[in-house]
């Protein structure tokens, strides 16, 4: 049983556990602490919790939640806070009754996940499946969520297809074979038909995240991860048969993770796809020349992408 979480706070550490260490029990996604996009996040993710892992929180954030909380309520779902115990108290002085359950120090990873999976039984006794529903198949977004995104998307690139295609046409002129979804590398081996492939979708966009998700979740078991740390710890515990990567990146780019990912024995014959934003045509010979299996540009066409996948894995 899952859950879809939204988490927001300062408190990075615990939010990297909830992705990291805590993947079999939470869908977890999360958002910085400005009003706007905490409201943006719960319209578009639709999370069954809201944690607030708070460290050192500005006052007028704590307070802000307040609002949080009446928009969280609305649609059913619960407030947790996270945190040392003196900031769970404070945090209670400046936004009274917002947190239907705090969880304070000391704790670990397991005792987090426990208190929060009990206090999700009571919730759902007390409340009903209105309000909370367990995740059993993956996100509910509606398409026309999806469509909206994807608009907003292509209009903040200001790109349109007619160009992409010319782009990646003369692209194709001076680097033969290597057009979007044909690049001619090694691939892992094809799944069988009784299987079903996983994916690995980097990408520092929580947004992009749950939308790539939501276009692959019918055909594939899908992981995401907020940056090339993430992916590179999920790695260690898990295997992937496909890793789609975006190539601008803060911290660790894509080129970077790229390389790592083939240093790695483990992970050195996964393919990967990059995708990005960046339409010129140096920067695009630049992603060629890492030699991924192939590159889709951004806002990826979801048959461009399905399409793409299929030529290696199947």
């Amino acid at each position: 049983m899952k859950y879809r979480v939204l988490l927001a706070g300062k408190n990075t550490s615990v939010i990297d556990d909830f992705f990291i260490q805590m993947d079999e029990h939470f869908e977890a996604i999360s958002t910085s602490t400005r009003y706007g996009d905490i409201v943006r996040h719960i319209k578009y993710f639709n999370p069954e919790i809201f944690i607030y892992c708070i460290s050192n929180e500005a006052r007028e954030n704590m307070t802000q939640m307040v609002n949080v909380k009446n928009i969280l309520q609305n649609n059913g779902v619960p407030f947790i806070v996270i945190g040392e115990k003196e900031e769970c108290e404070e945090f209670e002085r400046a936004a009274v009754k917002v947190a239907n359950l705090a969880v304070k120090r000391p704790f670990t990873i397991a005792s987090i996940q426990g208190d929060i999976m009990k206090f999700m039984e009571d919730w759902l006794l007390h409340h009903g499946e209105k309000s909370v529903k367990p995740k059993t198949k993956g996100i509910s977004i509606s398409e026309k969520d999806v469509e909206e995104k994807l608009a907003e998307l292509r209009e903040a690139f200001h790109v349109e297809e007619t160009k992409l295609t010319d782009k990646i046409k003369t692209v194709g002129k001076t680097a033969p074979e290597q057009s979007s979804a044909s690049l001619k590398v090694s691939a892992a081996p094809k799944t069988t038909a009784s299987q079903r492939a996983h994916i690995l979708v980097v990408d520092d966009d929580p947004l992009m995240l749950k939308m790539l998700k939501e276009q692959l979740r019918e055909d594939y078991d899908v992981a995401t991860a907020v940056s090339g740390k993430i992916a590179m710890k999920f790695l260690e515990r898990k295997k992937t048969n496909l890793i789609l990567l975006d190539y601008e990146m803060p911290e660790e780019n894509g080129p970077a993770v790229l390389e790592k990912l083939r240093a790695n024995d483990a992970t050195k014959d996964v393919p990967v796809i990059f995708l990005t934003g960046v339409s010129e045509r140096e920067k695009i010979q630049e992603a060629l020349a890492l030699k991924p299996q192939s590159y889709l540009l951004k806002p990826v066409d979801r048959e461009k992408l399905l399409n793409a996948i299929t030529k290696f894995v199947g």
